[in-house]
């Protein structure tokens, strides 16, 4: 049952990744809250060298929540076996939230080095901090992020 909602969680991502790469809008950088994502090891040696996670959005004001799942593809380099906490700052344009507005995929951007972003089609992820690597390393080997909301709603 496990490998089947992995495979399923893939598919959606993959879908997520196509659409916001080319439906894009620029997030100017107004704090709209927290992602922080926890690994699953035990999935992500379903997708080989990819670190699958559970994440959780939680919004700068009111106190808004939304779960998200995560495929983190990287390189062969990638420690897949043990349990990462990676915390993301978002970022968008009007500081609104939107049921599921992080789904898709979130590309590298160029910026300041000490602060790695990815950008989506309707916010950017700015790189906070990883509890097993640096922040540059991390930001180094993963250049990709793709979410899907758990559900479409958001808990408030």
């Amino acid at each position: 049952m496990r490998s089947i909602a992995a495979a399923l969680v893939g598919i959606a991502l993959a879908a997520g990744a196509s659409y916001a790469h080319t439906n894009r809008t620029d997030a100017s950088g107004q704090v709209a809250g927290t992602l922080t994502c926890v690994t699953k090891p035990e999935l992500s040696l379903v997708f080989g060298r990819s670190p699958v996670a559970d994440c959780s959005f939680v919004a700068e004001r009111g106190g808004v929540r939304q779960d998200y799942r995560a495929l983190l593809p990287a390189g062969p380099a990638a420690d897949v076996g043990a349990v990462q906490r990676i915390v993301w700052r978002v970022l968008t344009r009007d500081e609104v939230i939107r049921p599921a507005m992080l789904g898709g995929a979130f590309r590298s951007v160029l910026t300041d080095a000490d602060r790695p972003r990815l950008a989506g089609r309707s916010a950017d992820l700015e790189l906070v901090s990883h509890s097993r690597r640096s922040i540059a390393s991390f930001a180094h080997g993963h250049t990709r992020i793709d979410l899907a909301a758990v559900e479409d709603g958001i808990d408030g």
